[in-house]
């Protein structure tokens, strides 16, 4: 089964007559109907209009639904083809076209959502009588009638059904890109085996012939890890948008203390929140906090306390980590230095004042106690001894001549192991570099001054999805 995502789906669909929109199941055969007359048109209704009647011309009134999100779409465009009538949706979705010409139109609409969604304007035909007002209901296809018209191109032959959803990390809401996600009957039954796909970069799935009229057992799995199981059982020709989860990262702690920025005395019950978070504390009589539980990811912490102006600062915790920081307090809005952090823990490993002994982390100071015995930076990756860090010599086809030569692939944390190669992404100095491995052959150790090793879910949220195989950063001295 080949994955393929919501951007690389056509963007001129066709579907069966008469496909229902529900939100979450869609229990019709496979057919072939236009985009427009799946998405447009729950009902169109004529009536006398005095201002209509008066000026010889009609009205169109209605609403635009978006049954992706089960809600109506406000700042949705919609035009009478063919004519100067046009509007845009509120935000409760209704809109009204006045002096629209007597005649058979095309009614459409345009919104960023069709965009996002890749999917044509969707339009309909409808005959307006002088004097009348007509009404209509417009609508965004649902996710499943979508999914039913991405899957006709598959073919799948009856007594089959479509399934599709996105894997994210539990704790952060990450996508999870690469992910392997598994459809296979909860019976065991001889000569039916189990489908398998991997997630797009989006963390989506897609499944065009899971086998109907059976309960499927669905299961996200990211290296050893694996997700919750979860159970479906589908209608042949019917279609179904189910998410999974995986618990990929962990929580992490920030701890720290509050100073007087004059006198550097702690300051005794400052309130220390991380928005966006239930997160909450006062400081102890020492200046102390301790907040634990926190997602990994950048926060924005407030601290706030009635002798002093109060201030936000941003900071990163990683998966696992406990982050110890330093915060100053003025009594008046002054230029403050941000705050301070004091310490990085994690995998039992402390760092402080950037002096890095963790796992994941080889200082300069290590670096050097390195050098005489290694040549090359990928000798040097490989005896930081990281968990879930995997260098290998490897055969590749080059993209130009076509022949397999020697290649460097490095792959990061749970996703390591097994055939093939899910390659790291590399960064210098924070700016992700092309071809990594012939870059790692090529760097010169003797100019690295520390190296740090991104797990997936770290990496993405440092440089985002291109890194969703972890990352190798590297900074020069």
């Amino acid at each position: 089964m080949t994955q393929v995502s919501r951007e690389q789906s056509t963007k001129s669909l066709m579907f069966r007559t008469g496909v229902r929109m529900t939100r979450r199941t869609v229990n019709r055969g496979w057919g072939v109907l236009s985009l427009a007359a799946v998405a447009v048109g729950l009902g169109i209704a004529l009536a006398t209009d005095a201002k209509a009647q008066s000026s010889g011309t009609a009205v169109l009134s209605g609403v635009v639904f978006d049954s992706t999100t089960m809600t109506t779409l406000e700042g949705a465009r919609v035009a009478v083809m063919g004519t100067s009538a046009m509007g845009e949706s509120d935000a409760s979705g209704r809109f009204t076209l006045r002096d629209v010409p007597a005649g058979s139109y095309w009614v459409s609409f345009f919104h960023d959502r069709l965009q996002e969604l890749g999917v044509s304007p969707p339009s309909r035909q409808v005959s307006f009588e002088a004097g009348k007002s007509a009404s209509i209901e417009l609508a965004v296809p649902s996710e499943e009638t979508l999914l039913l018209g991405w899957c006709l191109a598959e073919q799948p032959l009856p007594g089959f059904a479509a399934i599709a959803g996105t894997v994210t990390d539990s704790l952060t809401g990450v996508s999870m890109p690469g992910a392997v996600v598994t459809a296979s009957t909860i019976s065991r039954i001889a000569g039916i085996q189990p489908l398998e796909v991997r997630t797009d970069d989006g963390g989506y799935f897609r499944f065009c012939s899971v086998r109907a009229d059976m309960d499927i057992k669905l299961q996200a799995h990211f290296g050893q890890s694996s997700g919750r199981s979860v159970e479906v059982r589908l209608r042949p020709g019917s279609a179904q948008v189910q998410d999974l989860m995986l618990l990929m990262s962990a929580e992490g702690t920030l701890a720290g203390y509050v100073r007087d920025y004059a006198t550097n005395d702690p300051v005794f019950g400052a309130v220390v929140s991380v928005l966006g978070t239930s997160s909450a504390t006062l400081t102890d009589v020492t200046g102390r906090f301790v907040m634990s539980d926190l997602p990994p990811g950048r926060h924005l912490v407030t601290t706030d306390h009635l002798a002093f102006e109060a201030r936000t600062d941003s900071v990163t915790i990683f998966s696992e980590e406990t982050v110890d920081i330093e915060v100053r307090m003025a009594t008046e809005a002054l230029e403050v230095e941000g705050l301070l952090v004091t310490a990085r823990t994690r995998f039992g490993r402390t760092s402080l004042a950037g002096d890095a002994k963790r796992a994941d982390f080889i200082s300069r100071q290590e670096i050097e106690l390195i050098l005489p015995r290694v040549t090359a930076t990928a000798d040097l990756l490989r005896s930081m001894n990281t968990p879930g860090l995997r260098i290998r010599d490897v055969y590749q086809v080059d993209e130009i001549t076509g022949v397999m030569v020697p290649s460097l692939c490095v792959e990061v944390s749970r996703r390591s192991g097994g055939e093939g190669c899910r390659p790291a992404a590399v960064a210098l100095n924070d700016v992700i570099v092309n071809y990594p491995d012939q870059f790692l052959r090529d760097l010169d150790p003797n100019i690295i001054d520390h190296i740090e090793i991104l797990s997936p879910i770290d990496a993405q949220f440092q440089f985002g999805t291109q890194a969703g195989n972890g990352a190798i950063a590297i900074y020069t001295r």
